[in-house]
């Protein structure tokens, strides 16, 4: 039986297929325009940041309201213009096709780490799982279910990781040596959808937050 399967089989856990969620939350999305990329932006601190991708909406950032922007798409030949608090910052640009993570500093005059996250896996019965280890001073995080189960094993601060799991209803708690975060019950998603986690805050207190991944109309 592989991972998957015990993840949903040997938790007892239902499949989600019944549940209903706004529509705004799926990933699904048509091709991009020949030069496009997707971009999102996250801000992991507790400061609310006000950011700006392009000619798009503007969204109030922080880690206790919404911690990332929806994925919104941009020109790859041009020069990516972002603004955090009404600053542009320079120097930025987005690769062809691809799904771009700008995460912000805390100090907002600094450039953001910009993280190619893995491209989507196409249409099937299985939703798509992201982390992030944002940290400070977590060298290694892990993520478990509550009942013990791994998710994710060593992962850097700074890395990030991937992987497909059945629609499910499941509580995971992270870790950074022994400080463990609380327990972060996963929103309901759907197949074909994309979830983010953030391992936030510091290694002595780590925090696990998550959204269901949304592109812009």
């Amino acid at each position: 039986m592989n991972v998957r399967m015990c993840l949903w089989l040997g938790l007892g856990l239902a499949p989600m297929w019944a549940q209903a969620a706004p529509e705004i939350a799926r990933l699904y999305a048509p091709k991009l325009p020949e030069g496009s990329a997707w971009v999102r932006v996250v801000n992991p601190s507790e400061t609310v940041m006000q950011v700006q991708v392009d000619q798009g909406a503007s969204f109030a950032l922080a880690a206790q309201t919404a911690v990332a922007s929806p994925f919104q798409v941009v020109d790859s030949r041009q020069p990516l213009h972002v603004t955090v608090n009404g600053r542009e910052i320079k120097s930025l640009s987005a690769p062809q096709s691809a799904w771009v993570t700008l995460i912000l500093d805390s100090d907002p005059a600094r450039a953001p780490r910009l993280v190619i996250d893995p491209p989507l896996r196409g249409k099937d019965l299985r939703a798509e799982l992201n982390v992030y280890n944002l940290a400070n001073g977590c060298e290694k995080a892990e993520v478990k279910l509550a009942n013990g189960a791994p998710v994710f094993n060593q992962l850097p601060f700074y890395g990030q990781a991937q992987r497909t799991i059945n629609p499910v209803q499941a509580t995971l708690i992270a870790s950074c040596n022994e400080n463990a975060s609380l327990p972060l019950k996963l929103a309901p998603f759907k197949a074909g959808d994309r979830y983010s986690l953030f391992l936030i805050g510091s290694r002595q207190a780590p925090r696990l937050i998550g959204l269901v991944d949304q592109t812009a109309p």
